[in-house]
């Protein structure tokens, strides 16, 4: 069977085409190459260049309602709020499809397929240009009653400034790829590069010694480590996985966050923490899982 993996994030869209377990293709566009439905639709067709798909699964970046696929809130992609767009790009593709939340995409792959293999009880965090999260047990999501649970990247854990979501201090405004940039500029970073620096430039630049980015993933460490301490309380997961495009420097990120949550910690019990072992290509492998489930 040939099914399709679309994880369509704020930053980049990743495509996976799988055949019976066995990757065929895959490619990364920016995100910003599709302005609506239709255009994502054709890139898929251009990607596919005749290639059969039976099913597809697509990522969404927001939250979902379980029963329509109606995309009820989506803060880095506001043109999908109100749209059914796996029902839409199934019109377009001519073969079924689901959508499915991107963090419990991320989890599932993660949980089953991943570093969380074998544990029951799996809470899988992704930091990159959004921060999302699942807690998966016995290989299963649990979603919530309404579909938003696991939403970590808007926990309120500082005093900064407006999230996406439109409230302030959401852990997403301290570590989300963009925004960890934003802070760093903000405390007096220097950034000659083309567009806008990312945790990638904020870690290279921590790296040559500059002491405002030291300082800058100081500051959103503390800010993780508050929000998993939050997580710990409410959850208590059996495992932490963190993976994302901002866990690759582990160094900087995640290494220090744990360090910070071991420290803050009173009645929790810390669990293990591993590193993400998907990569960035978690959600579109979660996407893939979630095609194959389409009845």
């Amino acid at each position: 069977m040939n099914l399709l993996g679309i994880d369509h994030g704020g930053t980049s869209t990743k495509l996976l085409l799988v055949d019976d377990d066995s990757v065929v293709d895959r490619a990364t566009v920016a995100t910003g190459s599709f302005a609506d439905l239709d255009e994502l639709a054709d890139g898929l067709l251009a990607f596919l260049a005749g290639r059969p798909v039976d099913r597809f699964g697509l990522t969404v970046a927001g939250t979902l309602d379980p029963v329509t696929q109606v995309v009820l809130s989506s803060a880095n992609l506001r043109w999908l709020d109100g749209l059914a767009p796996a029902a839409l790009l199934a019109e377009r593709l001519g073969v079924p499809g689901t959508a499915v939340q991107d963090g419990a995409a991320a989890a599932t792959a993660e949980a089953r397929l991943g570093a969380g293999r074998g544990a029951e009880d799996v809470f899988v965090v992704a930091l990159g240009t959004g921060i999302a999260g699942a807690h998966v047990m016995g290989g299963q999501v649990r979603a919530g009653a309404a579909g938003g649970a696991g939403e970590i990247g808007h926990l309120v854990v500082t005093d900064g400034p407006l999230c996406s979501c439109r409230q302030r201090g959401c852990l997403e405004t301290a570590i989300g790829g963009v925004q960890l940039g934003a802070r760093w500029l903000e405390a007096g970073g220097v950034w000659s590069g083309p567009g806008a620096p990312t945790a990638r430039e904020v870690v290279t630049a921590a790296e040559g010694g500059d002491p405002t980015a030291v300082a800058t993933l100081a500051t959103a460490t503390d800010a993780l480590a508050r929000a998993l301490l939050h997580l710990l309380a409410l959850v208590d997961p059996g495992l932490l996985v963190v993976g994302g495009g901002v866990a690759s420097a582990p160094r900087w990120t995640v290494e220090p966050a744990v360090r910070r949550l071991r420290e803050l910690a009173t009645f929790h019990r810390v669990p293990e923490v591993r590193l993400a072992e998907l990569g960035s290509w978690a959600g579109a492998h979660g996407a893939v899982l979630a095609a194959g489930a389409v009845g």
